[in-house]
Formats: C-alpha cells, structure tokens, sequence
C-alpha cells in the first residue's frame, strides 16, 4: 500500500540561469582581476578571493531557490528545498484545513525563492504561474508547482 497520495515540484529555469549568470560573471571577474605575482599585490588577491567565494555562494544560492518539491502522503504534507541539502518543511495532514489553486505572477525583480508575500504569508515562489496556496491553521503557505489541481483533487479523495 502507498502512502504517498500526490508528488509534485517546479523548477524556475529563468532565475537559476541567471544566477548561474551571475556565478559565471563573479568567477571570470575574479580570473581577470587575479595578479600575476600574488605577493606583491596583496589588495588584488584579496579582491580575486572575494570574488571566487561571491560565484561560489551565488551558485549554491541558484541552486536551492531553483527548485521546490511538495509531497502528500496520507500523513503529512513535505515542503523540500532544490538541489541544496537541507531538511524538509513537514507538517501534518490533520493540520491542513484548506488547499487551493492560486496563480503566482513574478518576475526577477520580485519576491521570489523562500521569501513572504503580503496577504499570502510565506511562500516558495520558483517561477510564475500556478501554485498551491495551504492553509494550515489560518497560517498561509503558497508553493509554486507542476500542475497544483491533481494535489487538490487528491486531498479530496482523501477526505
């Protein structure tokens, strides 16, 4: 018997290119600044340093606001980060009181990645268009994914 009543996950191309963009940009910097005789320009190694550890945590910052997974089970409800590894968001089922479709309108200059949004709570925005909207307890949490009306029609037929 499976547990698990619905998968499903959203990946943002837009804004993981650009912070791979942005990565490229950091690290081609830091190999254009890089002196020649590191001893002698101590402010340029400093500099070319900075800018290797800026493209390596713009990277792994693309890489864990690049993608979201949400899993339901018939026990609890799985919020997981991309392709960084950290713990998931876990809350149980019984403290899911209402699971709607909403449509996520953002653009690279918006609130987007783990952030809050105003009158939706907090939120993991990975790219416009659909999303989940869960409403656990009168707290709001919207999860941009795939194709969100298979989840809400999951739960009712849990219900």
């Amino acid at each position: 018997m499976s547990f698990l009543l619905w998968s499903g996950r959203a990946v943002g191309y837009r804004r993981a290119g650009a912070g791979v963009a942005l990565a490229g940009g950091c690290f081609v910097a830091g190999y254009l600044v890089a002196p020649g005789d590191a001893f002698s320009h101590p402010k340029r190694l400093v500099l070319t340093v900075l800018l290797m550890l800026a493209g390596v945590a713009v990277l792994g910052w693309a890489a864990a606001m690049g993608h979201v997974g949400v899993q339901i089970s018939m026990y609890n409800v799985r919020i997981r980060h991309g392709l960084v590894p950290m713990p998931p968001i876990a809350v149980p089922l019984r403290m899911v009181q209402d699971l709607r479709v909403v449509d996520v309108q953002s653009s690279l200059g918006q609130r987007w990645g783990w952030t809050w949004v105003p009158g939706r709570g907090r939120a993991v925005i990975v790219r416009s268009g659909p999303a989940l909207m869960f409403d656990f307890g009168g707290r709001q949490f919207t999860v941009s994914v795939d194709e969100p009306e298979e989840a809400v029609a999951a739960l009712k037929r849990l219900r």
